[in-house]
């Protein structure tokens, strides 16, 4: 019994790496992974609004499923970008398509990993990990704005 669900769970998993590879040029491993952020933000979510005293509604469902599979279909259209460019050997194209669609799936773990940090401190917890890497991130870029300003102004 225990080598059939073993067996039955790897071909889950064998198919979820298959699609996430072939279909959005992401590990099935990062694709998992970001389908349990997503949950979890879903889930510490529902748990603050709960705790302030909001109602449950369906709407809210919705709109998880809703941004789940946009950021699938972005991922989706970006590979299939960079893929049309390496058969029609655009390869010096493909580079900069291939750095957008890692940062784009860099900036959606950022999202989702804020937001359930925001719903932590919603439900009392305060973390403060992720403000402070914002604090950071804010610094450097003052800095390289700043630096392109005096660029510019040369």
């Amino acid at each position: 019994m225990k080598v059939q669900v073993a067996a039955f769970y790897g071909v889950i998993f064998s198919g979820i790496c298959a699609f996430s590879e072939g279909f959005m040029g992401i590990s099935g491993s990062l694709f998992v992974l970001l389908f349990i952020i997503m949950i979890t933000d879903y889930i510490t979510g529902l748990q603050a609004s709960k705790k302030e005293g909001q109602k449950f509604i369906s709407k809210r469902g919705l709109q998880w499923v809703f941004k789940f599979g946009s950021y699938m279909v972005f991922l989706a259209v970006s590979y299939m970008v960079r893929r049309e460019l390496l058969i029609n050997h655009l390869d010096m194209l493909e580079i900069p398509f291939k750095l957008i669609h890692f940062y784009v799936l860099i900036h959606i773990f950022w999202w989702e990993l804020k937001s359930i940090d925001e719903n932590f401190e919603r439900l009392g917890y305060s973390f403060r990990v992720l403000k402070l890497a914002d604090s950071l991130f804010k610094v450097v870029k003052g800095i390289f704005k700043r630096k392109m300003e005096e660029e510019s102004g040369k």
